[in-house]
C-alpha cells in the first residue's frame, strides 16, 4: 500500500488512574483499550490485520511485559491477528505508530 496513512480512531487511558485502588486489573484495562479504540473508529476488529501495542514501563509497574497479545486475549475478533508490542520509554506509542504505517506500506 503506498501513499498516505490515516489513523481513524484511537483511544489513551488515563494514566492517572490506580487500578488497584479501582479493583482492577490490566485484563480489564486492556478491555477497555480495546473495545473503546474499536468503537472510536468505527471497525470490526475481525478487519484489523495487524495490531501494535504500545507501552511503556509496563513491565517495571504490572509485572506483564508479553502485551503485544494481550488485545487477543480480551477480544474475540482479534485471535490469529498478528500483534507486537513495542516499548521505547515516552517514545512508545510514536514507536509503535511508525511500525503499523510500515505494515501499512509494505
Amino acid at each position: 500500500m503506498a501513499g498516505n496513512v490515516w489513523i481513524l480512531g484511537g483511544y489513551q487511558s488515563d494514566f492517572a488512574r490506580n487500578l488497584t485502588r479501582e479493583g482492577s486489573d490490566f485484563a480489564a484495562l486492556t478491555t477497555e483499550v480495546v473495545d473503546l479504540t474499536l468503537a472510536e473508529s468505527m471497525i470490526d476488529a475481525t478487519d484489523i490485520e495487524v495490531v501494535h501495542v504500545a507501552n511503556a514501563f509496563g513491565e517495571l509497574f504490572a509485572r506483564q511485559g508479553h502485551l503485544g497479545a494481550m488485545p487477543a486475549t480480551v477480544h474475540e475478533g482479534l485471535w490469529d491477528t498478528p500483534s507486537s508490542r513495542h516499548e521505547a520509554a515516552c517514545a512508545s506509542g510514536s514507536v509503535a505508530i511508525l511500525a503499523a504505517m510500515a505494515d501499512l506500506r509494505a
